[in-house]
């Protein structure tokens, strides 16, 4: 598969177009009916009180990927106090130049970030409140015949979760659970106006991985970018499990705290 051309173009074209398209589809629709929970139990308001650090994260991300990719940002909302009137906790309003391959690839991935940006913020959470030691031994030493299973991925994410819950304090677990439900509770929720938005770059990303993986073919790098490619598959999974577990966690906080009428 690797070996032919078209094999090699065809298969990074897949893997750095439907990985982050497909992972981020997967948290997205457990967020979605996390906030449909929050909702639910807890009310309308919860999604401010609750969830507002998740929807100003969610923004941030889409803000912060628009500036990166040159798009003229025209407005940024992290959070609409305003909601029930608007139909939207926070917006970000971009414009760019159609005949800019950059800023049109671009929107593929300001219509990801702020799937990436949640999984990054609840990364340092669990870094700096927890002082986790991520033990990633074997995902990082991979190469072009290992195999590395789903349930090795999901094993590595759970048990760097025990040893970071065993090894901190008390004080700073509730912290990070607090946090986690603040933030998974709404931020993983991409909306169909993002998944718009991806659409829109997706074309021109497709074209870009088609001239690079031209390029590099002919410059007989293929190990490399396999082995890469290896990687980004690997972590971006590992990503995912940590979503799932961080959204599933805060569903089920939420579904304890509706139970007591907490708001």
């Amino acid at each position: 598969m690797w070996n032919s051309y078209f094999g090699f173009v065809i298969t990074l074209v897949a893997i750095f177009t439907l990985v982050p398209y497909l992972t981020a589809l997967v948290s997205s629709w457990l967020g979605h009916a996390s906030k449909v929970i929050l909702v639910d139990n807890l009310g309308n308001n919860s999604q401010l009180l609750v969830g507002g650090l998740g929807v100003v994260i969610h923004e941030l991300g889409h803000a912060i990927f628009a500036y990166l990719f040159g798009h003229q940002v025209t407005k940024v909302q992290l959070l609409n106090l305003d909601y029930r009137q608007s139909g939207s906790l926070g917006s970000v309003n971009h414009r760019w130049n159609d005949r800019n391959v950059y800023q049109m690839l671009g929107n593929f991935f300001i219509g990801l970030a702020p799937y990436y940006m949640c999984s990054i913020a609840l990364y340092f959470l669990q870094k700096f409140l927890l002082r986790a030691q991520f033990s990633l031994t074997a995902l990082t030493q991979l190469d072009l015949n290992t195999t590395v299973s789903l349930t090795n991925i999901f094993d590595s994410v759970l048990d760097n979760l025990k040893s970071s819950f065993t090894n901190a304090s008390f004080g700073m677990i509730v912290i990070y659970i607090i946090l986690t439900i603040m933030i998974a509770s709404t931020g993983y929720d991409l909306s169909r106006e993002d998944f718009m938005t991806v659409n829109k770059g997706i074309l021109p990303w497709v074209v870009t991985l088609i001239i690079l993986g031209s390029v590099l073919y002919i410059l007989q790098i293929r190990v490399l970018v396999m082995t890469f490619s290896i990687y980004f598959v690997t972590f971006s999974i590992l990503f995912m499990f940590h979503a799932i577990i961080s959204i599933v966690l805060s569903m089920i906080v939420i579904k304890i705290l509706g139970m007591f009428n907490f708001l």
